[in-house]
């Protein structure tokens, strides 16, 4: 079992941020281990709150990453990138260059360890493609002519900080930072992914094997099995009359509770971002055909300071005309 009770009841952890690793660890190996063992439940949120606590802001110091940044660091931000994998040199150099920006939390007590951190383009206009945003051959922009900010990654580090709300905290840091900088940004906005997407649309034929969807959705099924499916633009142009308002319908009215089930979407809104557009194959890399269809979505924060909110729900939700009229579509597919 681990070993956490004794850590919980001392007090003095409030006073030795130097131990932060170890509460970071434990709390890893309760995640790790509540399936198997349910009794660590309280353990587990006990520990919960007082990493909330710990890392409630006042300690923590945002980094700008660049080419100068110590190896171990870069490493690190190599080895946790899990949105888009960073290919080679050549990729982290263009991610490290003028019109892009890497950013990262840290805590005193792990000084050469990032907390969590997030990657971003700076932009003429919103990018609605990946593919494009990523690409290390496209040429670099004078970051003092672009209006738009492009969040495409924020990565946490530790898996023992799971909750502890460091994302918003992380954008309301650099987007002040930005603004700052650059006076000339006027929207700060994310190229995000949507994780669950796929997953949803294949169980449903199984959730609703009688129902009006089912025919029609099997058939979307089948045709995201073809490979190269993307490459053909009679079955690309067909495919995204359907799937771009069943992704709509996905985000805006698939719940968990009151909040939308899609994670991504949850963290954004319940931030008070706005969910603006979903881009038809804006990445077609492997990973994101599996999860996504390669749909992913722009949410705008219109101010420069997003609202860092993890307990409000996203009851009403804010999302564009476009978003909405698109998922009204859909929904008459799930209609009796």
């Amino acid at each position: 079992m681990p070993r956490p009770r004794a850590a919980l009841c001392d007090t003095r952890f409030h006073s030795l941020p130097k131990r932060l690793a170890e509460l970071i660890d434990t709390r890893r190996e309760l995640l790790e281990g509540l399936d198997q063992h349910p009794e660590w439940a309280q353990m587990e949120a006990d520990l919960s709150g007082l990493l909330k606590s710990l890392l409630n802001g006042g300690d923590l110091r945002l980094v700008r990453l660049d080419q100068h940044t110590p190896t171990p660091v870069i490493d690190q931000i190599i080895k946790y990138e899990a949105v888009h994998r960073i290919r080679d040199s050549y990729d982290l150099e263009r991610r490290m260059a003028e019109d892009r920006r890497c950013y990262a939390l840290f805590h005193p007590a792990l000084p050469g360890e990032p907390l969590i951190f997030t990657e971003l383009a700076l932009t003429q206009g919103m990018s609605s493609n990946a593919q494009a945003l990523l690409d290390p051959e496209s040429p670099t922009v004078d970051p003092s002519t672009c209006n738009c900010a492009i969040f495409y990654s924020i990565n946490s580090c530790h898996e023992g900080l799971r909750g502890v709300p460091l994302g918003n905290m992380l954008i309301g840091e650099v987007t002040n930072e930005l603004a700052r900088t650059f006076p000339a940004l006027d929207t700060f906005a994310t190229l995000s992914p949507v994780p669950g997407f796929r997953s949803w649309l294949a169980a449903l034929p199984l959730s609703q094997p009688s129902g009006p969807a089912s025919a029609t959705i099997a058939g979307l099924v089948a045709s995201l099995e073809r490979l190269d499916w993307y490459a053909d633009s009679d079955t690309s142009a067909e495919l995204e009359q359907q799937l771009v308002p069943l992704c709509a319908y996905y985000l805006l009215c698939v719940k968990r509770g009151d909040d939308p089930v899609d994670p991504v979407a949850r963290f954004h809104l319940r931030n008070g971002a706005r969910l603006e557009r979903i881009n038809w194959l804006s990445d077609t890399s492997a990973a994101s055909l599996q999860r996504s269809a390669g749909l992913m979505v722009n949410y705008v924060y219109r101010s420069n300071s997003p609202r860092c909110d993890n307990d409000a729900s996203t009851r009403t939700m804010n999302a564009s005309h476009q978003v909405r009229r698109l998922a009204g579509h859909a929904s008459s597919l799930f209609r009796d």
